[in-house]
């Protein structure tokens, strides 16, 4: 970001209040005359600085140093906010990002949608082929979902054989859709059992809620809506998506 361009403290500021973009690292490019202007940049979050006139090398070996950093950072939270079994966030980690996103929603009045899914009879898996297989599909699905979602969608293990997604700046239409999505490819892959030999089809039942800012629900009102849809959704029959509706 260009410390001299009109107004770029202020798209700093917005990059980093997002839940979505804060972690992106930032680089001013400033002078030595804007030095109140660089230590303003540093408190809204800014990671480094170049003098004007630069040269590429020095750039380069910024960012490159950038770089290390950032994947030294994301390897220790990797350790604090991932699920050990399937590499997808925890569900501490995700209830904070969804407090925060929720604050962002009301705060901006953008639509906010939540997911719950369940894996299908995921307890006959594991009561006919031992839960080391059950492991293994729970990876499987893991990967499955991320595959689907958008990189700035959270999704988490919420615990066993159930996750949770939110949905950033998506309403019930586009929510129901990404939805129908996920449980249509779970429907089509083939999951394996490698130490047995075995391949499995699965299903997975959803539920999905959405909040568009302009109610004061709390957190765990919300959740209990996607919950609620998830039941009607299994108690439907299973393998369906349902939408949670006033």
């Amino acid at each position: 970001i260009r410390l001299s361009k009109p107004g770029s403290l202020k798209l700093l500021k917005q990059i980093k209040s997002a839940p979505s973009t804060r972690d992106i690292p930032v680089i001013l490019i400033t002078s030595k005359r804007l030095c109140r202007k660089l230590s303003m940049g540093y408190e809204l979050g800014a990671y480094d600085y170049i003098l004007r006139p630069f040269f590429k090398e020095e750039v380069l070996a910024r960012v490159s140093n950038i770089t290390f950093a950032c994947e030294k950072m994301k390897e220790l939270e990797k350790l604090l906010d991932r699920d050990y079994l399937t590499g997808l966030y925890n569900r501490r980690f995700f209830m904070e990002r969804f407090f925060e996103e929720l604050a962002w929603s009301a705060r901006y009045n953008e639509p906010l949608s939540l997911m719950m899914l369940d894996i299908d009879y995921f307890k006959k898996v594991n009561d006919t082929y031992g839960h080391g297989c059950g492991d293994e599909i729970l990876k499987q699905i893991a990967v499955t979902l991320s595959s689907v979602l958008r990189t700035e969608d959270i999704v988490a293990r919420y615990g066993g054989e159930e996750f949770i997604v939110m949905l950033p700046n998506i309403g019930m239409e586009g929510a129901s859709i990404v939805a129908e999505k996920l449980r249509s490819t779970v429907q089509d892959r083939k999951f394996f059992c490698e130490d047995k030999g075995i391949t499995l089809n699965l299903t997975i039942s959803i539920g999905v809620t959405t909040h568009y800012g302009d109610a004061d629900l709390s957190l765990d009102r919300i959740i209990g809506q996607a919950d609620g849809a998830l039941y009607d959704a299994k108690k439907g029959g299973r393998n369906r998506v349902v939408v949670y509706r006033q």
